[in-house]
Formats: structure tokens, sequence, C-alpha cells
């Protein structure tokens, strides 16, 4: 009789048709695995994965309590990602594919910051948030080494702008040895604002732990191969909006950027740090110091 209840309850809650459902029946498409445990007072329904999402789960769990029963129900939370990614390397445990785990994934990511530059000359000013970094991942592959998905490594390809303004009455400029100077406006100049802009492609290698709860960290390198790099000032003369761009301002080629990034209850956050300086020595003093969302 016990056995009739829970499974006439289980049924009223739980469908695994394609058909949407009414009231609070809950619709979960192509299941990865379901796993019922009975027990004299218990009865357990633990659903693994669903249409596009390995990592749902849903529980629930019936007691009987006298001649009425009690009811608990979880349900894992939705993943959005912003970009999609693609899992390889199946592997199952039982010939029947019932537990399938992908140990590697590829994947692409997104990085929109902030730069704040450290051990800088004296007389340089740089404008934090009014300086920004944005970085993509191209093509990344992760390999998970474990089960419970706590342990992967990750290496990935991709492209980075890193901007560096100032906003005061000094200018960036080239000297005539093709090194970064600081200099000031003419006298009937209306200064606004002078950059140095860096374009890199970029090399990267990170190991990341998943604490669970909405916590994971991550540490490695970043390889900057800098290829291209200049100046912008602009500036009003008389009235007029005007703006000059030097290029070959003898940037370093090859710098190594040490990244952290950080999940803190879901919600992603990247630091990046260079010990190398942004230009050739001559230039202007600066090291790249970054942070913002890393997607």
């Amino acid at each position: 009789m016990k056995r009739i209840i829970y499974l006439s309850f289980i049924i009223s809650h739980l469908s695994f048709s394609s058909v949407a459902a009414q009231n609070d029946t809950l619709v979960i498409n192509n299941p990865r695995k379901v796993t019922v445990i009975s027990g004299d007072s218990l009865q357990r329904v633990i659903v693994n994965g669903k249409q596009g999402d390995d990592d749902f789960v849903y529980q629930n769990t019936i007691r009987l309590v006298d001649a009425n029963y009690e009811s608990r129900t979880s349900i894992s939370r939705e993943h959005w990602d912003l970009i999609p990614s693609v899992r390889l390397g199946r592997r199952s445990d039982d010939p029947q594919n019932s537990n399938i785990f992908y140990n590697d994934i590829l994947s692409a990511h997104l990085g929109l910051g902030f730069t704040c530059p450290t051990e800088v000359d004296e007389r340089v000013s740089f404008s934090t948030f009014k300086s920004w970094e944005i970085f993509a991942t191209i093509f990344q592959w992760d390999h998970i080494f474990d089960r419970r998905r706590e342990n992967k490594l990750s290496l990935g390809f991709g492209i980075d702008w890193k901007n560096y303004r100032m906003t005061d009455d000094l200018r960036f400029t080239k000297d005539l040895d093709g090194n970064v100077i600081l200099d000031g406006y003419p006298l009937e100049f209306e200064p606004k604002s002078s950059r140095i802009k860096v374009f890199s492609l970029t090399g990267t290698l990170r190991f990341e732990h998943d604490f669970g709860r909405g916590f994971a960290i991550g540490f490695g390198p970043v390889v900057n191969f800098n290829t291209y790099a200049s100046i912008k000032t602009k500036y009003k003369f008389l009235g007029d909006k005007c703006k000059r761009v030097e290029k070959h301002i003898r940037q370093r080629p090859i710098t190594i950027d040490w990244m952290l990034n950080m999940r803190i209850a879901d919600f992603p956050l990247y630091v990046k740090y260079s010990n190398d300086d942004v230009l050739k020595d001559g230039g202007v003093k600066f090291r790249s110091l970054s942070f913002g969302l890393y997607l």
C-alpha cells in the first residue's frame, strides 16, 4: 500500500515526456540518469542531467509519517552560459552508458575590465576607470581530472587590448629615437586625453579548483605576443576636436601576465599582473595590472 502511495505521488510530480504538463508537474526531457531508492518509509528519486544541461540535478524525497507523507524537493540551479561550450572525451562506467563523464571541454571566454598600472614613473597619472582591457579567449581546451569536476587544466589562445589613459595636462609622444616620453601640450591646445594602446595575441595555461557552493579559483600565466601598440592624443584647437596617432612606440614584444580568476557566489572575476614593463628601456616606465569580469 505504501509503495502505491509513493508511486502515485511521484507520477503526479515528475514527467519525462516531451509534452508540456500542467500545475506542479515537472517536465525533464532526455534525462541522463534516473535513480529510485526505496525503503520501508522512504522513497527517493534522483534525476541527473536533462536536455542541454548535463549538470542538472533533481531530487525528490517522500517520507511516510503515520498515514500521511512529507515531501522534500530540490532542483539544481539553471546554467545560463553566455558563451556555449562543446563537451568531448566521453567516458562511461558501464556498457549501457548510463553514467557519462565528459573530461574534455572546448569553450570560449570574454574578459572586460580596467587597467591600473604599477611601478609608474613619477610624472605619469593614469586614470584607472577611464583605462580599460578587453580580451577574448577564442579557443580554450579544458581537461577535467575528476568526476566531481573539482580540478581542471585549461589551455587557451586569444586576443587582448589594453588601454592606458591619462587625462591631465601631460601627453604621451615619441622622441627622435622612437621612445615614449612625456610632454606638455602647446599653449593653444585644450587637453582632453592621451593614451597608450597595446594589442596582443595570447596563450593561456591555467589550473582551476572548484570548491563547490559557487566558489572556485584558478591561476596561471598568460603569454602576450604584443604585435601592435600606438599613442592617441585628443585635444581641442581653436574649438575644433583633433587627435594625433603615433605608431611603432617600441613596446616589449613578449610579456607575461599572471592571471587569477575567481567565482564568488558564481560571480566571475579576474586579476592580471605583469612583472614586465610595457615599453622597452628608454620609454616611460610602468607595468600592467588589470581587473574585472571574466565570463
